[in-house]
């Protein structure tokens, strides 16, 4: 249905950073419900900015109230792009964010970029989170 293809929240981009030809660019957007994950995913893949993407990851940290309890659900992809969804979630956990999902595309350019790759992701990706005010703005990285 076409409200599928809708996300209620606000979603806040990284400006796109290209090196050597590969283009990166961040979004993070409110997640207090992991079933709404997939929804997410859907939604941001089918807009037109991702359209050439060769790689995409994501990290998220949720947390979920189930009567008396609570939980901190914590997931990642590395969308292709080895390793990069472990460091996705780290600096969601330096961070201290909750209940945010943020989503790093790349477009592989047909340059290697070796270690200097890891440098654009968490770049964009802190971009993108301080943007939503995810991460507050004196805390120090």
């Amino acid at each position: 249905s076409s409200t599928s293809d809708e996300w209620p929240c606000r979603i806040f981009a990284s400006e796109r950073v290209v090196d050597r030809k590969s283009g990166f660019q961040a979004y993070a957007t409110e997640l207090r419900d992991v079933a709404l994950l997939p929804t997410f995913l859907q939604h941001l893949t089918s807009l037109p900015s991702l359209k050439r993407t060769t790689h995409c990851m994501y990290a998220y940290r949720s947390t979920e109230k189930n009567q008396r309890l609570e939980r901190l659900a914590c997931g990642q992809s590395d969308g292709g792009e080895s390793g990069s969804g472990d460091r996705l979630s780290r600096l969601l956990e330096l961070s201290n964010c909750e209940n945010v999902i943020v989503v790093v595309s790349r477009c592989y350019g047909g340059t290697k970029l070796g270690s200097g790759r890891w440098k654009r992701i968490s770049g964009v990706a802190k971009e993108a989170l301080l943007r939503g005010d995810f991460i507050k703005r004196t805390k120090k990285l």
